[in-house]
């Protein structure tokens, strides 16, 4: 059996690639072998407006997004500290009014078979539930030094009892964690100076932020904002952690915590849906809005070493795509960023090979781990030391958030069809700013040990509610990014003074003990 393209994997990456290449190449035919009958509940998850616009703009899956999911009003993050211990004293950032471009809260089971449905409409053929079995690939490069002409690969596939041969000239990888062929290929890395851990649940009864209980309760809280809270992707923050809060259709909340083991460890006591509602009813914002919930049975998960990511994800007649390329931390909701990038980059490989043009993959492998390495260095390494402090992940907010809307956000809507496949990081003016974030977030996170050596960690806040106009990618986020320096410019000032005051008084010697003054000398 032969087919131009196997996919190996049906959910969301492997299936929008499966559709896009059905819709934009519809000589070519494609396999998808998706080993189980069917998706399970996966974590809740949140789109920014670049997966926002992959999903409307590159899919075209508007009308089933309105239906399915939640129209998500943007990033909403909350503080507290020992000087704020109460629910209307905590410190949120988040939109003031509704959000300028589409984005989701979305339940990845249901979005995963849809748009799996949708490619088998497309002409895409479906294996499932079946499984790969082995893998050899075959190149007649060496005779004649065509890049991905002649590839080719033969596939050993379970499908019942069955075992079936299958030939076809591109392989693409969406496995996900499994990572099939970065395994492999012994080039799937970790990152272990980021030493993330999560653990999440669905709920139900989770209070309704927007409902009149909470807003009659708390009457500065509900008159800070005009948009809906209940809508937003949520976080509660703290030193080396922070939870999110995602609603989903129908009623239930989609709960997770993420820590940095180096700096945090989460209540061990109990199932994990128990241990998260102890953690998240430590917060003064989730004592309230967790009161009356309930964790939903069967509906709980754990990983550890979050992220990871593959060394090379393209080589002749191959392309590793979505989460099987690799994954950074979900704080800014970005894992379905970098699958809509993965998806466009190999459907667009595929069509210029089919035209006869040649690739550069090592020129493609590079740029991937510019990209990936670039985002981490820039947004999340050591980030979970500054999370909890208002002041400095104020900053970090107003500045990464009005980078991305500046750089990412306009590329990818100012051109759909080809803005996917420029990955962030990778430009000459790119490589700038990703040196300018990688500098002010380490900066930040020097700040935050420092105010933890002092224990005023969290004790200042920018204003009581930091709320924002909106987002649009054009210069106006360049105001953002402004008030984020100044705030910055503000905390290094605090910093400074609390160094100098801690100079000003003098320590004891070492090797000269100062003994207490006995009561008859006093």
């Amino acid at each position: 059996m032969r087919y131009d393209v196997v996919i190996i994997g049906g959910a969301f990456s492997g299936a929008a690639a499966a559709l896009l290449l059905r819709r934009e190449l519809p000589s070519l035919s494609i396999l998808i072998v998706e080993a189980k009958e069917s998706f399970d509940r996966k974590v809740g998850e949140a789109t920014t407006e670049v997966s926002g616009c992959f999903l409307t703009k590159r899919l075209a899956l508007t009308n089933h997004l309105l239906h399915h999911h939640i129209a998500k009003q943007g990033l909403r993050m909350w503080f507290t500290s020992p000087e704020r211990p109460a629910f209307e004293d905590c410190v949120e950032i988040g939109a003031n009014y509704q959000v300028k471009l589409p984005s989701y809260q979305v339940d990845r089971e249901v979005l995963d078979l849809h748009v799996l449905d949708l490619a088998r409409t497309a002409g895409a053929e479906l294996w499932r539930p079946a499984k790969l079995v082995s893998a050899t690939s075959a190149s007649s490069d060496a005779a004649n030094g065509t890049a991905g002409a002649n590839a080719s690969h033969t596939l050993e596939i379970r499908v019942g009892e069955e075992t079936r041969r299958v030939e076809c000239r591109w392989l693409l990888d969406a496995s996900g964690r499994a990572s099939f062929l970065a395994r492999k290929r012994g080039s799937l890395k970790g990152l272990t100076e980021h030493p993330t851990n999560a653990m999440w649940a669905r709920l139900r009864g989770v209070r309704d932020w927007d409902g009149h209980d909470v807003r009659s309760a708390f009457p500065k809280y509900a008159g800070r904002v005009h948009t809906s809270r209940t809508a937003a992707t949520n976080h509660l923050t703290g030193y080396g952690w922070w939870c999110w809060i995602i609603p989903l259709k129908g009623g239930d909340t989609s709960v997770g915590l993420v820590y940095d083991s180096r700096l945090y460890s989460p209540p061990s006591e109990g199932r994990i849906g128990e241990r998260l509602l102890s953690h998240v009813r430590a917060h003064p914002i989730g004592r309230e809005i967790f009161r009356d919930a309930e964790v939903i049975e069967g509906d709980q998960k754990a990983y550890s070493a979050l992220p990871y990511y593959a060394e090379e994800i393209a080589g002749e007649g191959w392309q590793i795509i979505g989460d099987a390329a690799g994954f950074l931390d979900p704080l800014y909701s970005q894992g379905l960023d970098y699958c809509s990038w993965t998806v466009s980059l190999a459907v667009d490989r595929i069509a210029r090979e089919s035209r006869g043009e040649s690739v550069d993959f090592s020129a493609l492998n590079a740029r991937f781990r510019e990209s990936l390495l670039g985002w981490f260095r820039a947004l999340y390494k050591d980030k979970y030391y500054y999370l909890g402090d208002a002041e400095l992940m104020t900053a970090a907010f107003l500045m990464d958030i009005g980078l991305f809307f500046f750089g990412p956000v306009r590329e990818v809507i100012a051109n759909p069809s080809t803005g996917f496949n420029d990955l962030p990081f990778t430009g000459p003016a790119d490589r700038q700013v990703c040196r300018l974030m990688s500098f002010y977030n380490r900066r930040l996170a020097t700040l935050a040990r420092e105010r933890q050596e002092f224990g005023c960690y969290g004790k200042w806040a920018p204003r009581p509610s930091e709320t924002l106009a909106g987002f649009e990618p054009n210069n106006s986020v360049w105001k953002l990014v402004l008030r984020g320096a100044r705030l910055w410019g503000r905390a290094e000032w605090r910093n400074a003074r609390l160094r100098a005051g801690k100079r000003a008084t003098p320590e004891p010697s070492p090797l000269l003990p100062i003994a207490p003054a006995s009561p008859a000398s006093a």
